[in-house]
């Protein structure tokens, strides 16, 4: 579902009407992840590492109250909502190396759910297979996200189209580097100012962080992996 906010009654009011109408509204920042957890257990388990790296971004982005607001279309009008879930379109690169896009893919909390479904939409786009809309896609707050896996780099610019209202996340990340035992990765997000600010990004990416740390095999469901919290040691 997504509720219609009334931006005179809305907190972020002031924020929100100074950034509504910048040319470019887009702020962000690029910032090393440690991912060793995730990268050790795609190679052991034979996991995609982007799948759980998507994933994991959409567990943190939800568990977020500022990134449920964004833009809707709704009879022709542009209006703010407050949506109760989100989903992302990932790039990926077909058999011919020509960009694609898949079709947009909900955040599930069940972490083999989401992999399976994950895995059938990029499949599907690195196939060629026609792009089609997800049912209850209008009820989700939408993401960007894409990765390139073959270079380092510090910053990162997303192409964003100045005509359209956009309240989309945009989300890079580079390729891996090994330090000792560790794995980093520069990680980029891009947010519209009107929605979110530095703190939020902040929140963002600690709770990623975390939860890239604590991500776990739950040996006890005979499913497979889940997220679970991991145990604190002394």
């Amino acid at each position: 579902m997504r509720q219609i906010i009334n931006i005179n009654n809305w907190s972020r009011k002031q924020a929100y009407n100074t950034f509504l109408n910048y040319d470019d509204p887009y702020t962000g920042i690029v910032t090393p992840l440690n991912v060793t957890n995730i990268v050790n257990f795609s190679s052991n388990l034979n996991y995609s590492f982007y799948g759980t790296m998507v994933y994991m971004i959409m567990r943190s982005m939800n568990n977020i109250d500022a990134y449920k607001y964004g833009f809707a279309n709704i009879d022709d009008a542009i209006c703010v909502c407050k949506y109760n879930n989100l989903a992302a379109t990932m790039t990926v690169i077909d058999r011919n190396n020509e960009l694609r896009f898949t079709r947009y893919v909900k955040y599930n909390r069940d972490f083999n759910e989401f992999i399976t479904e994950f895995k059938n939409a990029t499949d599907d786009a690195i196939n060629g297979v026609k792009y089609y809309k997800i049912s209850d896609l209008d009820e989700c707050n939408k993401i960007h996200i894409t990765c390139m896996p073959w270079i380092k780099f510090t910053n990162f610019k997303d192409a964003i189209n100045l005509k359209e209202k956009s309240s989309k996340p945009k989300i890079s990340w580079d390729k891996f580097e090994k330090v000792g035992d560790e794995y980093y990765i520069n990680f980029s997000i891009l947010v519209n100012h009107a929605f979110q600010d530095g703190y939020h990004i902040g929140l963002f990416v600690n709770c990623l962080q975390n939860n890239i740390n604590d991500f776990v095999i739950n040996k006890e469901k005979k499913e497979g992996p889940q997220y679970v919290k991991r145990k604190e040691t002394n």
